[in-house]
């Protein structure tokens, strides 16, 4: 159920940066949890997919280097 949950989650949050809503795209991104975020290998693509597009739509946007910093963590967060 978390897995799938996460992939929702991260479905929503690219449909809302899809739409122009950075901000609410990248909380919406950080709500999976850590573990999930890190475990799930479509859960870890989904996010990176997020990234990747964060980084070309909305580069210089005061959430992207939130999104960033997320990221670091996440891989820090032991398995």
């Amino acid at each position: 159920m978390h897995r799938s949950k996460a992939i929702a989650t991260a479905r929503v949050a690219r449909a809302q940066l899809e739409q122009g809503d950075v901000e609410p795209a990248v909380a919406t991104a950080m709500s999976v949890p850590a573990d999930q975020a890190a475990l799930h290998p479509r859960v870890v693509g989904m996010l990176r997919t997020f990234g990747t597009r964060l980084d070309a739509i909305a580069p210089n946007t005061a959430p992207a280097p939130t999104w960033t910093q997320y990221v670091r963590d996440t891989r820090r967060t032991p398995a």
